[in-house]
């Protein structure tokens, strides 16, 4: 991880989480505790009571649970209609021990007021400053849906949800795992039954995936990939018959200047079984999102390919050591320095794999400040 201190100041909205019982909680890998900015606000088109919705500050108090089972340093929520203290939080520089590693975007609207149009975008600049630093964001339910004055932020998560919303509390809808073996669809979940899926438009090839099945949920009708959006990874579907057969759930956004990426999961706007229940499959998957978006097993250096990693040189991650990428994807083929030696011009790096280049003898070197001198054995910098 970057850093992990308590940060000072003045943080806003801490929640003290409530006590559960003990023995339920999100199954999760050993790591460093985590600071957590949540963007909320409410809606209930459904009218359902407070006990079934999940509502804001429900949300950072599952979270900052002690029972939760996710390392938590601090958890703050800011109210959408606030979201200029949260734009001021996320531009702490990444280094600082006062930055936060995760956002998680569980608004349904931008600010309401004469101003809001103009908070929205500077937190929208904000995000994306996050994201190429490093920073993960979590697109939480209703994060998806547009509402006016949303499309730059819908732009960023990658999918778009419009149009009515169902409520179905007879079938609920099937979370099918399409992305077997990935960390966030496999740790700590249990599936009950397995179905024959297809959506090749989205990526997702023919076979017989795992699914659970969620009773009550809202059914998004309209969610799709946006046209400008980066490298999208289904993680989750369902194939309720509404608008076609194949609906997104869950998945991964990752643009090439990002460093850290964006992941987005539909259900859980039903509090029993998104909160409530901390070992159940709804919450268990918010945490691995949670996990996974804050880079925590990234740079390890252990190649966690379910957690989607390529490759992982620990700390040489992005440096001139290595092939791998600080997002422990391979470094892009071509031209690289990799080898840890800046007299060997030039590396070229393929699917991971560093070729050094010839010695630049004679040549000057920034590594030490001298010359390059190829001794028939080695090539140093003198």
């Amino acid at each position: 991880m970057r850093r992990r201190i308590n940060a000072g100041g003045a943080c806003i909205a801490i929640f003290v989480a409530m006590a559960v019982s003990a023995g339920h909680s999100a199954t999760l890998p050993p790591h460093d505790p985590l600071r957590i900015l949540i963007v909320s606000d409410e809606v209930n088109p459904h009218g359902l009571p407070d006990a079934d919705l999940t509502q804001p500050a429900e949300l950072s108090a599952a979270i900052g649970n002690p029972a939760s089972g996710l390392s938590i340093d601090v958890v703050t929520e800011i109210a959408t209609d606030d979201i200029a203290t949260a734009t001021a939080l996320l531009a702490v520089p990444i280094t600082n021990p006062a930055a936060y590693d995760v956002l998680i975007y569980f608004a349904h609207r931008i600010p309401s007021g004469g101003g809001g149009a103009a908070d929205q975008a500077a937190f929208v600049a904000a995000v994306t400053d996050f994201l190429e630093a490093g920073g993960g964001v979590v697109s939480f339910h209703h994060g998806a849906y547009l509402t006016a004055g949303k499309e730059a932020m819908q732009d960023l998560i990658g999918v778009t949800a419009t149009g009515s919303v169902p409520w179905n509390t007879v079938d609920g809808q099937n979370v099918i795992n399409v992305a077997p073996g990935r960390f966030i669809t496999t740790n700590g979940l249990s599936y009950s039954g397995s179905v024959a899926y297809a959506d090749p438009a989205r990526g997702v090839a023919a076979d017989t995936y795992d699914y659970f099945q969620n009773v009550p949920d809202e059914r998004y009708i309209n969610f799709d990939i946006n046209p400008g959006a980066g490298t999208i990874e289904m993680l989750f579907a369902s194939d309720y018959v509404e608008n076609g057969s194949t609906h997104i759930l869950g998945f991964v956004h990752h643009r090439p200047e990002w460093q850290g990426l964006v992941i987005g999961y539909q259900p859980g706007e039903y509090q029993p079984n998104a909160l409530d229940d901390l070992d159940g499959n709804n919450f268990q998957i918010l945490a691995n999102m949670v996990v996974f978006a804050a880079g925590v097993l990234c740079g390890d250096g252990n190649v966690d390919s379910a957690d989607g990693e390529l490759c992982d040189d620990g700390a040489d991650n992005a440096t001139i050591r290595s092939c791998c990428a600080a997002d422990c994807q391979y470094k892009p083929n071509g031209a690289a320095s990799c080898d840890g030696n800046l007299c060997t011009r030039p590396d070229t790096c393929t699917d991971g794999v560093c070729t050094p280049g010839i010695c630049a003898d004679a040549q000057a070197c920034s590594q030490c400040g001298g010359s390059c001198v190829d001794t028939g054995s080695t090539c140093e910098c003198q």
